[in-house]
């Protein structure tokens, strides 16, 4: 055994602050046998990893267990009374596992606050938990690979300094249920859930998401469900191909999605909390809801106190299978506005636009509460060829006089609409064909044919998300009135707003430059 303090610990102490309650670590315990005889104490060139954990990490101290490459074999769960450290030389080289599968492999002592951490190694419990911790505890997987899709992960209760996950993989089921901090970052994982629920800690709760990726491709039945009553900021987040989607739940007070890729999920991103979200610089692409499921293709807002905002996003070839909206749909009461966004071919499946479905891109249900739907600077295209039966290519829904407010500023929509109210107030906007989408022709452009809009096509003009780039002699130029570009200081692109006389109308600035 030598004395240390590894570089990893030194920078977690700097990291977690006053948030830390355990002492620095103390010694190093060397594993020197990969097997696991009964304990009987780890000593000098005979020490396996049961018997360096037991010895390990008495209070005071928090001790390091060092692994060397090799396969250390668990022939039962190890149990982790003290605060300790489990070190390998790295997953691809370091790796435990069970003999037969194991409720958990390792498991954190319930009855004691613990600061349990592993590094660099991989486990496989067989089919069973890899981990499962329940005390009032910190909890650190840094470069751990949990490559058994069947496996499980169970923290709960990390009211010590919470739960960091850092350039790890979990092919299997992770679930933090009440930890004062739920942070995961740079991680793969297959299915994620996140549940912040405990009232009981006074101790602010959040979730933080940096650089993750659930992942259904690899590991069929993923998503991602986070219910927290605590802040919640996810970043440069990917959710792609998975069964369930993303869903927030629980009264989360704020909700921060920046640079979100959804694309390829069987469930829209779902919003059922009463919460105040901000989503920005999102792609939701080739979403489709199940056939049968009542539900839209990419976004999914019903949290009756919900406000959601969604600017600079992207929203292309995402189909419901909802009454109304193909890639968003708001009801229950929630506020949903689209700020400087774009709509790309999105539709319904064909046995519900056969059922009277409305609007392709964006649909409404009115609520006594009254639903709120507002478009701002959006550029929204139908697709060539509508299912039949589908009432509105474009903005659609259901809903009394008083139940929906409906608003749209600037925008452009090359489709039609089929409403169930009248529209509550259009300025500084075009629209495409016949109809008028309740739209007065005096601070309108109306019955615009695809020509005099000449949009392009969609793909990368700049900034983090596609847009259409009109044409210079576009209709589109300077049609917007100062109220709908009022506090708009750049288009969909980040690109600076009012470059003529007036904004353009749509999600993008024609000859802006970068601000």
């Amino acid at each position: 055994m030598s004395r240390t303090l590894p570089a990893f610990t030194v920078l977690a102490a700097l990291l977690l602050g006053a948030t830390a309650h355990a002492a620095p670590p103390n010694v190093t315990y060397v594993v020197t046998r990969t097997d696991d005889p009964v304990p009987d104490g780890c000593r000098p060139r005979d020490c396996s990893l049961r018997e360096a954990v037991v010895d390990a990490g008495g209070f005071p101290t928090h001790d390091i267990v060092q692994l060397a490459a090799g396969t250390y074999i668990l022939k039962s769960t190890l149990v982790v009374h003290n605060s300790v450290s489990i070190v390998g030389l790295g997953a691809a080289v370091t790796r435990i596992t069970t003999t037969a599968a194991l409720n958990p492999a390792v498991q954190v002592d319930e009855s004691l606050p613990v600061w349990f951490e592993l590094h660099d190694l991989s486990i496989n419990a067989s089919g069973g938990y890899e981990l499962r911790a329940r005390a009032d505890s910190c909890i650190t997987l840094d470069g751990v690979n949990l490559p058994n899709a069947a496996g499980k992960v169970w923290i709960e209760y990390a009211y010590g300094c919470g739960t960091w996950i850092t350039d790890s993989l979990v092919a299997g089921m992770v679930t933090i249920n009440g930890s004062i901090d739920a942070v995961a970052t740079a991680s793969t994982f297959g299915k994620l859930t996140i549940l912040q629920t405990h009232a009981g800690n006074p101790t602010p709760y959040t979730t933080t998401l940096d650089q993750v990726t659930v992942d259904g491709t690899t590991y069929p039945g993923s998503g991602l469900r986070i219910g927290s009553i605590g802040d919640v900021t996810i970043d440069d987040t990917t959710v792609r191909n998975t069964r369930y989607g993303l869903r927030i739940e629980e009264d989360t007070p704020s909700l921060i999605v920046n640079r979100l890729q959804y694309s390829g999920n069987s469930e829209p991103f779902e919003i059922t909390a009463d919460t105040l979200a901000l989503i920005r610089d999102s792609d939701f692409s080739q979403n489709g809801a199940i056939d049968g499921a009542n539900q839209p293709g990419a976004l999914w807002v019903r949290g009756e106190k919900a406000i959601v905002q969604v600017e600079r996003s992207t929203f292309d070839g995402n189909r419901g299978t909802a009454d109304a909206g193909g890639a968003a749909l708001v009801e229950n009461g929630a506020a949903l506005v689209f700020n400087q966004s774009t709509f790309s071919a999105n539709t319904v499946s064909a046995a519900t636009a056969a059922g009277g479905a409305r609007g392709g891109a964006v649909g409404y249900r009115g609520s006594a509460a009254q639903t709120i739907l507002r478009l701002i600077g959006v550029t929204m295209v139908a697709p060539d060829l509508v299912a039949a039966g589908l009432g509105g290519s474009a903005i659609g829904g259901y809903g009394q006089i008083g139940d929906v407010q409906l608003r749209v500023y600037n925008s452009i929509i090359q489709g039609t609409c089929a409403s169930g109210i009248a529209l509550d107030h259009a300025e500084g906007s075009i629209l495409t064909g016949s109809g008028s989408c309740g739209f007065d022709a005096a601070s309108n452009i109306l019955h615009a044919t695809k020509a005099q809009l000449a949009l392009g096509t969609l793909a990368d003009h700049g900034g983090p998300t596609r847009t259409f780039l009109p044409a210079g002699t576009s209709i589109v130029r300077d049609a917007g009135t100062d109220y709908g570009c009022l506090g708009v200081s750049t288009d969909q692109r980040g690109y600076g707003r009012r470059s003529g006389s007036a904004c353009d109308a749509g999600s993008v600035e024609i000859d802006s430059s970068m601000p």
